[in-house]
Protein backbone atom coordinates (compact mmCIF):
# COMPACT_ATOMS: atom_id res chain seq x y z
CA UNK A 1 0.00 0.00 0.00
CA UNK A 2 1.10 3.70 -0.92
CA UNK A 3 -0.09 6.86 0.93
CA UNK A 4 -0.89 9.00 -1.94
CA UNK A 5 0.73 12.97 -1.20
CA UNK A 6 -2.55 14.30 -2.32
CA UNK A 7 -6.36 15.34 -0.26
CA UNK A 8 -9.54 14.17 -1.96
CA UNK A 9 -12.95 16.06 -2.40
CA UNK A 10 -15.39 14.18 -2.94
CA UNK A 11 -18.37 15.82 -4.74
CA UNK A 12 -22.59 14.64 -5.01
CA UNK A 13 -25.18 16.32 -6.70
CA UNK A 14 -27.81 17.88 -5.10
CA UNK A 15 -31.07 19.37 -6.39
CA UNK A 16 -30.89 21.78 -7.99
CA UNK A 17 -27.92 20.69 -9.47
CA UNK A 18 -29.96 18.07 -10.97
CA UNK A 19 -33.20 20.34 -11.94
CA UNK A 20 -30.64 22.16 -14.10
CA UNK A 21 -29.30 19.21 -15.90
CA UNK A 22 -32.87 17.70 -16.31
CA UNK A 23 -34.15 21.39 -17.62
CA UNK A 24 -31.26 21.38 -20.11
CA UNK A 25 -32.00 17.79 -21.73
CA UNK A 26 -35.84 17.21 -20.82
CA UNK A 27 -35.55 13.88 -23.36
CA UNK A 28 -33.21 12.37 -21.44
CA UNK A 29 -33.48 12.57 -17.18
CA UNK A 30 -30.99 12.14 -15.12
CA UNK A 31 -31.67 8.53 -12.90
CA UNK A 32 -31.29 8.27 -9.41
CA UNK A 33 -28.52 6.10 -9.55
CA UNK A 34 -26.50 8.73 -11.56
CA UNK A 35 -27.24 11.61 -9.16
CA UNK A 36 -26.20 9.55 -6.27
CA UNK A 37 -22.50 8.78 -8.01
CA UNK A 38 -19.98 10.68 -6.49
CA UNK A 39 -16.91 12.29 -8.02
CA UNK A 40 -13.53 12.51 -6.82
CA UNK A 41 -10.95 15.11 -7.02
CA UNK A 42 -7.57 14.86 -5.84
CA UNK A 43 -5.85 18.15 -4.80
CA UNK A 44 -2.46 19.03 -3.61
CA UNK A 45 -2.11 20.38 0.13
CA UNK A 46 -2.66 19.17 3.81
CA UNK A 47 -5.88 20.72 4.72
CA UNK A 48 -7.39 20.50 8.25
CA UNK A 49 -10.30 22.36 7.58
CA UNK A 50 -12.32 21.10 5.07
CA UNK A 51 -14.38 24.42 3.73
CA UNK A 52 -10.39 25.68 3.70
CA UNK A 53 -9.77 23.18 0.95
CA UNK A 54 -13.28 23.21 -0.85
CA UNK A 55 -13.01 27.51 -0.83
CA UNK A 56 -9.61 26.92 -2.66
CA UNK A 57 -11.08 24.37 -5.16
CA UNK A 58 -14.60 25.03 -5.37
CA UNK A 59 -14.87 27.51 -8.52
CA UNK A 60 -12.45 24.61 -10.65
CA UNK A 61 -14.46 21.61 -9.85
CA UNK A 62 -17.88 23.74 -10.57
CA UNK A 63 -17.40 24.14 -14.16
CA UNK A 64 -15.73 21.10 -13.96
CA UNK A 65 -19.26 19.44 -12.93
CA UNK A 66 -20.81 21.95 -15.18
CA UNK A 67 -19.23 21.43 -17.88
CA UNK A 68 -19.33 17.62 -17.42
CA UNK A 69 -23.10 17.56 -18.28
CA UNK A 70 -23.26 20.78 -20.39
CA UNK A 71 -20.93 22.01 -22.59
CA UNK A 72 -22.57 25.28 -23.94
CA UNK A 73 -21.53 27.57 -21.15
CA UNK A 74 -23.92 30.37 -22.25
CA UNK A 75 -26.32 27.89 -20.23
CA UNK A 76 -24.08 28.38 -17.49
CA UNK A 77 -25.57 29.80 -13.94
CA UNK A 78 -23.95 33.17 -14.31
CA UNK A 79 -23.65 32.95 -10.55
CA UNK A 80 -20.93 30.30 -9.57
CA UNK A 81 -20.26 31.44 -6.05
CA UNK A 82 -19.12 29.44 -2.89
CA UNK A 83 -22.91 29.86 -1.35
CA UNK A 84 -24.45 28.65 -4.69
CA UNK A 85 -21.86 25.74 -4.84
CA UNK A 86 -23.07 24.46 -1.37
CA UNK A 87 -26.68 24.48 -2.61
CA UNK A 88 -26.02 22.63 -5.53
CA UNK A 89 -23.29 19.74 -3.73
CA UNK A 90 -22.41 18.00 -1.15
CA UNK A 91 -19.19 17.39 -0.81
CA UNK A 92 -16.44 15.63 1.82
CA UNK A 93 -12.76 16.32 2.20
CA UNK A 94 -10.31 13.59 2.98
CA UNK A 95 -6.47 14.28 4.24
CA UNK A 96 -5.04 10.45 3.80
CA UNK A 97 -5.42 8.94 0.41
CA UNK A 98 -4.05 5.02 0.14
CA UNK A 99 -2.95 3.61 -3.45
CA UNK A 100 -4.15 -0.25 -2.47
Amino acid sequence: MDIIDRSAITIRYKQPFIDWTNALTPELQMSDKVAQLATTYLVKGDFDDADKCIKKYYKKIFEEELEGHWTDEEDWPQKRTFKIFNVWFSYGVSELVIDL
